[in-house]
């Protein structure tokens, strides 16, 4: 029997509408596994209209402690703790009105018993029922933020440890202070903020010298993974101090990774070592001393007490078959060299008195062109065998001061003495005194046989005597003494000499 299709159009259906039901179909299909994903996601997600909830998946309904129709009856900020609300609202509400605000941060959910449980949220805005919604997704970190809070525990606790150190203690990396603890930036006079991000270069005196301990230190962290000296450093207001400093490679033997640097302040135990070191070169100069005034007294006293045991045999022997005048020239020669010793041992006292710092300085107002006329015709009696001829040139102009006149005496004296002495071929001696400003300046000048470069600096050592001096007569201590007693009146004294040709020193006080 034929089929009526008429009676069954269904059996018969048009083309467009198969095709409208198979989209249709596919559609739902589609629908159900992006629902599938949406559902099964690990994060939760939810998209808010005005104040509500019109979309919650099961994890977010799971995550918030509600049913999904409880969600979406309640308002968005229902499980949001109270503290953090007024943020939320605020920045939904600006996102919708088109500002730039953060699409992603940390808030906190307030659950059922007061249980608070941490979430990081992504927000978006997307196109929902032909409005604009915003689309959440959000993800529980409680335990993350639980680790944190431990982590950042204990890393205070370290902090206050590594603060509360009696060294100074820093991170640097390329040096460049990445950390530093209080001691090292108290050692330095600086706050830690100060120091935090700034070169190491500028809590040191020379940069070139940084630059070289870099490479050193560079090179030794590479090798043994560590590296310690000592090193001077600049405090903030310019101070330079020592410091025993000791690294460690972050990682090891990787200096680039970062270093460990540990600083201990040793200025007072340097400079004690500094005092013991002076103190030992002092002892030694001392003994220096002692073994030149014991050649120097033996060799100097045994020719005038000679000089005198054998004037004193001559007299008790022969005296009384003596002429009257050859008597006195034996008693002359006694009383030469007696004074010869006594002018010795007052040079030793002198000597004495200056190192103890004892040597006084008297001042009183003095005539300097008597004094100096006098200091001259004194040389002239002292060395009446002298070959050289003594000049004296004195300004007009150079009025009386206040000088101590026993120290003068020492000072020109010596100076005169010696330049007589050390002129055994003759020429001239001059002795020069002129105004200079509120200064006078004394000049006193020779032809003899000099002084070599090198021992210029050595003149006024006490037991000092030149190498070319030969054997003539000399305790080494009359220049020690003139440096004191120039010194004392607050004046200078130089000496230019040339061996062969002369010396000149000048004196301004």
């Amino acid at each position: 029997m034929p089929i009526d299709r008429r009676a069954a159009p269904e059996l018969n259906p048009d083309p467009d509408q198969i095709l409208g039901w198979t989209q249709l179909e596919a559609l739902r299909r589609s629908e159900e596994r992006y629902r599938a994903v949406v559902e099964h996601l690990g994060q939760g997600m939810v998209v808010v209209q005005g104040t509500r909830f019109v979309f919650v998946n099961s994890r977010a309904a799971e995550m918030a402690q509600m049913s999904v129709e409880d969600m979406l009856r309640e308002g968005y900020l229902h499980r949001i703790h109270p503290d953090d609300r007024p943020l939320v609202d605020l920045r939904r509400r600006r996102r919708l009105a088109g500002e730039d605000i953060p699409n992603r941060y940390e808030i906190r959910l307030l659950l059922p018993g007061g249980v608070v449980r941490w979430v990081d949220i992504g927000v978006t805005i997307v196109p929902w029922d032909s409005g604009t919604a915003t689309l959440t997704f959000f993800s529980d970190i409680t335990d993350r933020k639980v680790l944190e809070a431990q982590l950042n525990n204990t890393l205070q606790e370290r902090e206050a440890i590594l603060n509360s150190a009696l060294v100074g203690i820093a991170l640097s990396v390329a040096r460049r202070h990445e950390w530093v603890n209080e001691k090292y930036a108290e050692m330095l006079g600086y706050r830690r903020d100060e120091l935090i991000g700034r070169s190491t270069v500028h809590v040191h005196p020379d940069r070139a010298k940084w630059e070289r301990l870099g490479e050193e230190q560079h090179a030794a962290l590479v090798s043994d993974g560590h590296f310690s000296n000592e090193r001077q450093m600049m405090r903030r207001n310019g101070e330079v101090f020592w410091v025993q400093m000791a690294g460690r490679c972050v990682r090891d033997r990787d200096p680039d990774s970062g270093v460990i640097w540990t600083f201990l302040d040793i200025t007072v135990r340097r400079q004690a070592e500094e005092d013991v070191r002076a103190a030992l070169e002092r002892q030694t100069e001392l003994n220096g001393l002692r073994s030149r005034f014991v050649s120097m007294t033996s060799h100097e006293f045994r020719t005038p007490l000679a000089s005198i045991l054998s004037s004193a045999e001559l007299l008790k022997d022969y005296g009384s078959r003596m002429p009257d005048q050859e008597r006195r020239q034996i008693v002359q020669t006694i009383e030469s060299n007696v004074q010869r010793m006594t002018g010795m041992l007052e040079r030793v006292l002198q000597i004495g008195k200056m190192e103890a710092r004892m040597l006084e300085f008297k001042p009183h107002k003095v005539d300097l062109q008597q004094l100096c006329m006098r200091l001259a015709e004194d040389a002239r009696l002292t060395h009446p065998q002298a070959s050289c001829l003594l000049v004296t040139e004195f300004a007009a102009d150079v009025a009386p001061g206040h000088y101590d006149e026993t120290l003068l005496r020492h000072i020109f004296g010596n100076l005169l003495s010696n330049a007589i002495k050390y002129s055994p071929g003759g020429g001239e001696v001059r002795f020069c005194m002129v105004r200079e400003g509120q200064r006078v300046r004394f000049e006193i000048s020779d032809n003899g046989i000099g002084i070599p470069s090198a021992e210029i600096s050595h003149l006024f050592e006490a037991f000092h005597r030149a190498s070319n001096v030969g054997d003539i007569q000399g305790t080494g201590l009359g220049l020690a003494i003139v440096k004191s007693s120039v010194d004392l009146h607050g004046g200078r004294i130089q000496v230019r000499s040339e061996p062969g040709r002369g010396t000149s020193v000048s004196v301004l006080i």
